[in-house]
């Protein structure tokens, strides 16, 4: 995690203007794990900060993700979820709820590059689909409704 004072340093090398509302979406998104969506944010900060917008809050993610301080990370759901975690990640995403979490392991980290002709990647991502443990328990449960009352 990157801490204010090399925020602040970094907007400055890019010659972007660090305002106390980006400031604030990013520090709200570093202090969350769940990979809330642009609206998520919106909904967490608009009461400390009146005068900030959804295309506010647009606007800075698309930023910070340009800068490398976020991670976009795509959902079942329309919209995008952001991630403040930039270290080498993958993501196991719940296709029911919507939930993300993070994987770290370093086997797929090392995966070979595709052989598509001339393709050269300059990064990768893992995301595994399926059922979170709520989700999967909940389908079990509504199976074993159905079996023992049908």
């Amino acid at each position: 995690m990157i801490d204010r004072k090399e925020v602040r340093s970094l907007f400055k090398s890019k010659g972007v203007p660090l305002t106390h509302q980006r400031l604030a979406v990013y520090e709200e998104l570093q202090a969350r794990h769940d990979h809330p969506s642009a609206e998520d944010l919106y909904e967490k900060l608009r009461g400390d900060y009146p005068s900030l917008s959804l295309a506010t809050v647009y606007k800075t993610l698309q930023t910070l993700h340009a800068m490398g301080l976020v991670s976009r990370v795509d959902s079942p759901a329309s919209q995008a979820r952001y991630d403040a975690v930039t270290a080498v990640h993958h993501h196991a995403v719940c296709d029911a709820c919507g939930k993300i979490e993070d994987v770290f392991d370093p086997r797929l980290d090392d995966l070979p590059a595709p052989k598509a002709s001339g393709f050269k990647p300059r990064a990768h991502s893992v995301h595994f689909h399926g059922l979170c443990a709520a989700c999967a328990e909940g389908r079990r449960s509504n199976a074993a409704r159905r079996s023992h009352h049908g």
